[in-house]
């Protein structure tokens, strides 16, 4: 158990696949409020080679030997972009404070895009920007369930995730793209559970899920059936203001939401595109309220086994994802996902309810396309589909983990680490 406690801001040197690194942690802070910057995104210029903070605003970022000379770039969408030399880093903990500085257009200014062409051109550029050949994601994943408010289950892991690339397809190529792309390896993992009560959450708290699927909501790569795909236009009332950025050029903030009368199941939410490059730079959504009828409608249609009683129903759960990409080197990938769901279940013969949630963090570490390293890779789609994490991580390596976390842990989950099993 000590050894998922945060550990102590120390800077040392370690070997990780025999090159040596130095280990970086800080803080990302706004400069006028001291409030701490969740999400932010920290990269070794001219590398592929980043990682984000958490909702404390840390962060830990391993830095090659060779690399001690060069620049870390801190972004903060709405604020200004800072460069630190990376010797600045070396010290047991830094705090970096980014100044809040873009600025809306006057409301007087012409805006020559409408929103559904700003997105077409954001899914043109898709290939330019992101890249159409294969690449392999290095990801640092963390996952957690609770039961009725309680920490049940924590588990961390690092995977190597292949991916087929980022082209254009059409819609009914969709199944073909999600079957071929997103093959995982577990690097490392480890995981902390109340084994008894995330078991008798049988279909809902049983299995890992499959490592490929931490991926599935990467909406660049996945475009069709997202707020990119131009065919969904007709179903959302879309809204658009121009935002300056600090280094010049501005971004499309497009907020986008279901149109009242549409009676599916869609999103609202916003949208960030880069105005230079039509880059999307970040996605945020949550189902719309006006999707909750259409809900209603099917929810009957599947009955779930949970305390070895089937027919529990699922109500309408409540979910917010937030998708970050950012430009590493000369080229976008991306950055982050975080998904948070919020799952109510009903035992419709007695009304019993249970509250079920899970906490999704996607970090990504490193990114290559290193043709050799293409060609040899050995992933396994399955994996994780039909276990439990206890099941396929095995034993933990203790050494490894006591030196490791790329999101160093916020007290409060300390706290519900430590209550697991109580």
């Amino acid at each position: 158990m000590r050894m998922l406690l945060p550990i102590v801001f120390l800077l040392f040197l370690h070997p990780v696949s025999g090159q040596n690194f130095f280990e970086i942690r800080g803080r990302i802070v706004d400069s006028t409020s001291g409030n701490p910057l969740s999400f932010a995104q920290i990269s070794l210029h001219r590398t592929e080679l980043g990682t984000t903070t958490n909702e404390d605003g840390n962060f830990r970022l391993d830095i090659p030997a060779g690399n001690r000379e060069d620049t870390l770039l801190i972004y903060y969408l709405g604020y200004e972009t800072r460069k630190i030399p990376v010797k600045a880093c070396f010290v047991p903990s830094i705090e970096i404070s980014l100044n809040p500085v873009m600025l809306q257009l006057s409301e007087v200014e012409v805006i020559g895009l409408t929103p559904q062409e700003v997105i077409r051109k954001a899914v043109e550029a898709i290939p330019a920007n992101y890249g159409k050949d294969p690449l392999i994601l290095t990801a640092f994943i963390r996952s957690q369930k609770s039961v009725n408010n309680k920490l049940a289950e924590y588990t961390e892991a690092i995977i190597d995730d292949l991916k087929t690339g980022y082209y254009l397809y059409k819609s009914g190529d969709s199944g073909k793209k999600h079957k071929q792309s997103n093959i995982p390896v577990l690097l490392k993992g480890r995981v902390t559970s109340d084994t008894n009560l995330v078991n008798a959450m049988g279909d809902v708290g049983r299995n890992v899920g499959c490592l490929s699927c931490n991926f599935i909501n990467d909406f660049v790569e996945f475009y069709h059936q997202s707020i990119l795909d131009e065919d969904l236009f007709r179903y959302y009332d879309l809204s658009m203001e121009e935002l300056i950025q600090p280094e010049g050029g501005k971004i499309y903030h497009i907020r986008f939401a279901q149109k009242e009368d549409v009676k599916k199941r869609f999103w609202k939410g916003e949208l960030f595109i880069d105005g230079a490059s039509f880059a999307v730079m970040k996605i945020m959504q949550k189902p719309s309220m006006y999707a909750y009828d259409a809900y209603e409608k099917t929810k009957y249609n599947r009955g779930y086994t949970i305390l070895n009683k089937p027919g529990w129903v699922e109500e309408m759960p409540f979910i917010q994802q937030t998708i970050i990409y950012s430009k590493r080197d000369t080229a976008w990938f991306l950055s982050s996902i975080r998904t948070e769901n919020w799952m109510t279940f009903t035992y419709p013969p007695d009304g019993q309810k249970l509250k079920f949630s899970y906490n999704n963090d996607v970090v990504i570490t490193n990114a290559t396309r290193d043709p050799e390293k293409v060609k040899n890779f050995k992933g396994d789609k399955i994996i994780g589909t039909t276990q439990r994490w206890d099941q396929i991580v095995g034993r933990p390596d203790e050494i490894f983990w006591a030196s490791f976390n790329y999101l160093p842990v916020e007290e409060a989950l300390k706290n519900a680490i430590e209550c697991i099993g109580k």
